[in-house]
């Protein structure tokens, strides 16, 4: 077999990184930062070159038994499977491999050449973590590296220890390799690669200008996404992993307790209800009463039925000039129920749906992570929107609520914004962002409404500037 080139043309980022990992001195490579940068490409392209060498050097035949000589993934499996393993297919000509389904001698592999192999998965699950005591690589490949942990990283290392000999049975020198992509993220990877890296460390920057490959308008698109977090827009448009403190949060709490003391007239007013109704016996099912940002009443239920639930938001409603109750749905759960009871009752309704799709496909995964980036551009600026120049006060916040409005992370899938899974958060909280989620739906759904009336609230809080909170 022939050492072959793949017709691919690299980006001037993409060639420092190649060629970094072309020298004997660097043996792990992190090529992130930005998104948008053609990581997960390079990443495909390497690895296959890489291996398609090593088979070359060792003049390996067809073989039933070939050597698995890399181990190539994500965190998450089914990650892996609809994202990097697309652009592997995308990428290498299928004429070269075979995908091979997993058994119980092997794991997963794609079949090169029928010769060599590279094993695939991910490392959500530990049984699969502790085969890799008793593995032997010579490449660790890894996609989205800041997802994995450093323990996790540690024991692949650990695996790196194959040798290959010729066929006079002398140990080959193929240098070992580790290759990771990443987005920036405050993780191991920014002490290993960036401010504390060994002589065998390296960095090369992702850039998304250097990515020919890109939409014309995705530079706008994340000025658009980022503009409220200039150190965020930073870290994705430039690379730039110097200001990666709290970058993950999505809202921070000195937007927060800007909100809490800050005293404005309320040139609109607009009342309404939102309800978060609870998955599980120990989540809680919050009803917040609010006008504009400022919140006029709590109530927290046990989990209870949605008839239940329906009693108290229409009294809550009919108590308020019958204004508009914004409740979330997900599927079949109590929220669905809940809804369809409103609607028989004709009453004002805005569905909020978390999993459901966002008016910017394009920027936004889901509704969700629609609705916690209106928020955080909300509290960001201190007003509604421009138009309007509404400010954003709110007095009445508990401490609970707080933390859990400035707990929740960024995450991205498909180079779309994406808030981590509630159960991540629960799992680091011990409880449900509950409160957080009926609060930022309160901020998401404000534009929908229509203000009732201009009033002097504001004015009346404005008598007593000593803060009076709600007894919660």
């Amino acid at each position: 077999m022939k050492q072959i080139q793949l017709n691919v043309k690299r980006t001037s980022q993409q060639r420092k990184a190649w060629d970094a990992l072309s020298s004997p001195i660097i043996r792990r490579l992190l090529y992130g930062g930005a998104k948008g940068g053609g990581k997960s490409w390079f990443l495909c392209v390497w690895l296959f070159t890489i291996v398609w060498a090593i088979m070359v050097k060792a003049k390996l035949k067809p073989s039933k038994n070939p050597p698995h000589v890399a181990w190539f993934g994500r965190k998450q499996a089914v990650d892996f499977t609809g994202t990097t393993l697309q652009t592997w297919r995308e990428v290498i000509p299928e004429e070269y491999y075979k995908l091979r389904g997993g058994t119980e001698r092997d794991p997963k592999h794609i079949l090169i050449a029928d010769r060599i192999a590279i094993d695939y998965g991910g490392l959500d699950k530990q049984e699969h973590i502790n085969k890799f005591n008793s593995a032997e690589y010579i490449i660790i490949a890894i996609d989205q590296a800041e997802e994995v942990s450093k323990d996790e990283i540690s024991v692949l290392r650990g695996s790196l220890r194959m040798i290959i000999k010729d066929s006079k049975g002398k140990p080959l020198k193929i240098p070992f390799k580790e290759l990771y992509t990443a987005n920036p993220r405050q993780c191991w990877l920014k002490s290993d690669f960036i401010t504390h890296p060994d002589n065998n460390s390296c960095f090369v920057p992702a850039l998304p200008a250097d990515n020919p490959h890109l939409p014309e308008d995705y530079i706008e698109t994340l000025e658009q996404a980022f503009g409220h977090r200039p150190e965020l827009l930073r870290a994705y448009k430039d690379g730039d992993w110097s200001a990666l403190e709290g970058i993950e949060q999505i809202i921070k709490e000195s937007w927060v307790l800007a909100s809490e003391n800050r005293y404005a007239n309320q040139v609109i007013e607009k009342t309404f209800i939102t309800c978060d109704t609870a998955r599980y016996g120990d989540d809680e099912t919050v009803i917040l009463l609010m006008k504009n940002a400022e919140i006029e009443d709590l109530i927290i239920l046990p989990y209870c039925s949605a008839p239940d639930i329906v009693r108290s938001l229409c009294r809550l409603s009919a108590q308020n000039d019958n204004c508009t109750i914004v409740i979330e749905t997900v599927g079949q759960d109590l929220g669905s129920a809940v809804y369809d009871y409103l609607m028989e009752e004709s009453k004002s309704v805005i569905e909020y749906t978390p999993q459901g799709k966002s008016l910017k496909p394009e920027t936004y995964f889901n509704v969700r992570a629609e609705a916690w980036s209106v928020a955080a551009k909300i509290l960001n600026r201190g007003t509604f929107d421009d138009a309007t120049n509404c400010p954003v006060c709110c007095h009445n916040m508990d401490n609970k609520m707080r933390e859990q409005l400035c707990e929740p992370c960024y995450k991205f899938r498909n180079n779309k914004i994406l808030v981590e899974p509630k159960a991540d958060i629960k799992e680091r909280m011990g409880c449900s962002p509950d409160r957080a989620d009926a609060y930022v739906m309160g901020l998401w759904a404000w534009r929908k409404i229509t203000a009732q009336k201009h009033s002097d609230w504001s004015r009346r809080h404005e008598k007593d500037k000593v803060k009076s909170p709600l007894a919660f």
